[in-house]
């Protein structure tokens, strides 16, 4: 299968270039660009290697003739291994060939119409915006910034211009999810429930998402509105079926079930710039709710002898979880003096409405694989949001810091990214938890440059979470990195 893939995309970019020399007397032209990256990452607690993937090569290429152009992202992510002794696998690859885009364009006088897979970017705020729903994150790359922590999805755009408003909608048939490392001890986030492939329900009916995003530019900025509906980017605990043998319910076999809320967006969005300050907001309220109102079915367990044993449903609980939430997200910038530039945000997330069925909470049944105390077993404690802006699973509220300043003719680039954890506690200081960056970028040239960074994560050991507390599960993730980039 890989063998396979691999040929189909090194046969289109063949046929792409064949295009090309074919029509070099036309109007017919081809862009190229992107990096090659080597990185290293390792713990600052004791040294180890921090193993996660990582893009070792992108590719960028347009080719353009007349009115179409394609559009492609071709990257190589590399996955280090624990070692490099081949005696339990045939299979000696560290490497993913990753078509990220590819996509036709199609431009008129008026409006641009897009079709493949591509990547859709909504909101005016950097990175945190809670109206940028239309495409799914890849949380490997959480941290990073841009297009480069996000998922493309097969879909349909178009955007329209009228005067000084452009209007932009996306279609997609097929509901597309966040990629979450599940069970991947290097990746700092922990979600509260890591379900089985087997324990998620299909969606039923059409998987269908899309939305509609207005902007209208003026002298002082911009306005925004957009509205986007589909089904969750992050699974959710949609219920509990319990099975036994017969009528015998002496040695019960609980069942977790897990699914997607379909999820309604309203947005709202503004700039206001001037000649020393950019303001930048972002809001969006969402209304969700799960629509498995029967989660009843066969048994999950995957050996002929543990079903035999829990053949018979006896009890089914649907949670039908409904829920209002709204997230915002305001921005600040400027140039303060000695040339150096500062970006503030401050992020927050309030759950407006939340109702759902109630679980099992019996001595004779106990739900496994939930890591939550059975004292705290109200699905209110463990919602976590779907869609939105990815720290929410992390904090209520943050304030986001960064500061840049280039020195030595601009060679050399100094950075401080900062980010506060302000939730309530009874924590008598500012933050909770706190995540730290310092950066130094220095370019030897165009083409080539070198990063050190330092990230410090400090939790807090007396948050009422205890070792729950997610600042305090991320402190282990601290780390030294190096990375040796060139751009062609």
């Amino acid at each position: 299968m890989t063998n396979r893939k691999s040929l189909t995309i090194i046969s289109f970019i063949l046929i792409t270039t064949l295009n090309v020399n074919i029509t070099k007397g036309n109007t017919s032209s081809l862009a190229v660009s992107g990096y090659v990256d080597y990185s290293y990452i390792s713990r600052l607690s004791d040294g180890s290697l921090i193993r996660l993937p990582y893009r070792i090569s992108s590719i960028n290429f347009e080719n353009r003739m007349k009115n179409i152009s394609l559009n492609g992202n071709l990257s190589i992510e590399y996955h280090i291994k624990d070692d490099t002794y081949f005696l339990g696998s045939s299979n000696p690859q560290d490497f993913i060939l990753d078509l990220r885009e590819l996509y036709l364009t199609y431009s008129g006088n008026k409006y641009d119409f897009r079709i493949g897979k591509q990547i859709h970017s909504w909101g005016n705020v950097d990175e945190n915006s809670p109206t940028d729903n239309a495409s799914g994150l890849d949380y490997y790359y959480l941290f990073f910034g841009g297009i480069d922590r996000k998922m493309a999805s097969l879909s349909i755009a178009l955007d329209y211009y009228i005067g000084d408003l452009k209007i932009n909608s996306v279609f997609s048939p097929i509901h597309s999810t966040n990629r979450i490392p599940l069970g991947n001890d290097d990746f700092p986030v922990e979600l509260p429930v890591y379900p089985d492939p087997s324990e998620i329900l299909p969606i039923s009916g059409k998987p269908f998402e899309g939305g509609i995003r207005g902007i209208y530019s003026a002298g002082f900025g911009n306005i925004s509105a957009s509205y986007f509906t589909g089904y969750d980017r992050t699974f959710n605990l949609t219920g509990v079926n319990v099975y036994g043998r017969g009528s015998d319910l002496s040695n019960p076999f609980v069942d977790i079930v897990y699914g997607y809320r379909k999820t309604n967006v309203l947005g709202m969005g503004i700039v206001l710039l001037n000649n020393w300050v950019t303001i930048r907001s972002d809001v969006g309220l969402f209304l969700t709710k799960d629509k498995n109102k029967n989660i009843a079915r066969q048994s999950s367990r995957s050996t002929l002898y543990s079903f035999y044993l829990t053949d018979s449903l006896h009890l089914s609980y649907p949670l039908i979880e409904k829920s209002q939430y709204v997230q915002a997200t305001f921005q600040i910038e400027t140039e303060l003096p000695f040339g150096l530039n500062i970006i503030a945000q401050y992020f927050v997330h309030d759950r407006l409405d939340y109702s759902s069925d109630s679980l099992p909470i019996d001595q004779e049944i106990s739900i496994p694989n939930l890591e939550i105390d059975p004292e705290n077993l109200n699905p209110a404690n463990f919602f976590t949001p779907g869609m939105g802006v990815p720290i929410a699973i992390l904090t209520d509220k943050a304030i986001f810091l960064k500061l840049n300043k280039n020195i030595l003719d601009n060679q050399l680039e100094l950075g401080l990214t900062s980010m506060l954890d302000i939730s309530s506690s009874s924590n008598s200081h500012l933050a909770n938890g706190s995540l730290t960056e310092l950066k130094a970028i220095f370019s030897f040239n165009q083409n080539t440059n070198i990063a050190l960074a330092l990230t410090k994560i400090i939790g807090n050991e007396h948050h009422p979470d205890r070792n729950d507390y997610p600042f305090n599960k991320m402190e282990d993730f601290s780390h030294f990195r190096f990375e040796l980039k060139y751009f062609f």
